[in-house]
């Protein structure tokens, strides 16, 4: 059985707001860091999903709280307020994907066996 990327892709969505309690906005910005080689900042996670940088500070700290983003000064940050960038280290994150799924699942089986 074969899944098909659009297949994988909502999978993976819905598991993410269950497992996480994420919204589809979280959900939306976690994916465009995943898909980015150098990271994202809040103001391109802002202008990418059309949100403001103060809504798109609340999700990214969302996320690096829920452990899927990391958050690191930018190098290219000079004077006044530092700048962050959010990347996930891939090989820490399917670990940790695959951890959450287990627990999800274990879940899952002892509600269903005591119904």
């Amino acid at each position: 059985m074969t899944i098909e990327i659009s297949e994988k892709s909502f999978l993976l969505k819905r598991f993410l707001i269950v497992a996480y309690g994420l919204s589809e906005a979280d959900v939306d910005a976690f994916l465009k860091i995943l898909s980015s080689n150098t990271g994202k900042d809040v103001e391109a996670i802002s202008s990418e999903l059309g949100i403001s940088k103060s809504r798109a500070s609340l999700i990214l700290k969302k996320l690096a709280d829920a452990g899927l983003v990391e958050k690191e000064k930018s190098a290219a940050s000079k004077g006044g307020r530092p700048k962050f960038m959010y990347q996930v280290k891939k090989d820490e994150l399917k670990q940790k994907l695959s951890k959450k799924a287990e627990e999800v699942c274990k879940d899952l089986q002892f509600i269903i066996s005591s119904l």
